[in-house]
């Protein structure tokens, strides 16, 4: 996948919480085309460990900053983790006090996806039995809504979650290529939901790759 960016802007920001300001590499994704693929991947590719991507989901919007840890002092954060083998970066959440890893998929326009298991230990199947509202929509998916879903320490409240139904057939990776086997998997974990880029909207979030965490606070 060729994930080669142009940057098409330079300026000055200041990181939520400081008032110090470091030279900022920016620019916007609004116009990027379909064969970047996943934009964050597309970013984290472009970046190092030495420097902080910043993305602003409702702008459309980023930044490269230099690491500065201590300008992220006080904003909720959560770990996260680029998988190489299977081309994701996954962050970890809570669900209804359930820790779990979901893909941050930013060519995933609605709120959130769950696969059937995860959804059924949850307790989130029920309403399909109750009455599937999918069919509203002549769609695979029926739409439950979590109690409450934490990344790290920042918590959003009645997430919309798309399951898809019993006689639906569905795969997080479907178009991202063939698996790795079972034994390269071992090193590597496979998620179980993905967050849409519209539940991150109204997040301003920093990514620090080389301590493998993101930093939240409301976007401006």
């Amino acid at each position: 996948m060729n994930y080669s960016l142009v940057f098409s802007l330079s300026c000055i920001l200041s990181l939520a919480g400081t008032a110090h300001a470091a030279e900022a590499q920016c620019g916007s994704f609004s116009d990027e085309s379909d064969d970047q693929g996943d934009i964050l991947l597309a970013l984290q590719s472009e970046g190092n460990d030495d420097r902080l991507l910043q993305v602003d989901f409702e702008e459309a919007s980023y930044c490269f900053l230099q690491h500065e840890t201590s300008s992220l002092e006080g904003q909720a954060s959560a770990a996260i983790h680029v998988n190489t083998a299977l081309d994701e970066l996954a962050i970890q959440a809570t669900i209804e006090g359930v820790d779990i890893w979901l893909r941050i998929d930013g060519e995933f326009s609605d709120l959130m996806l769950l696969d059937r298991d995860t959804s059924d230990g949850l307790g989130l199947l029920d309403a399909e039995f109750l009455g599937d509202n999918s069919l509203l929509e002549a769609s695979d998916f029926f739409v439950e809504y979590l109690d409450s879903l934490a990344l790290g320490e920042f918590e959003i409240p009645d997430v919309e979650v798309n399951i898809p139904r019993l006689d639906a057939a569905y795969d997080h990776y479907a178009g991202r290529g063939s698996l790795p086997s079972e034994t390269e998997l071992e090193a590597e974990f496979i998620t179980v939901g993905s967050i849409g880029e519209a539940l991150l909207e109204g997040l301003l979030m920093t990514f620090d790759f080389a301590d493998n965490r993101v930093y939240m606070t409301q976007a401006r």
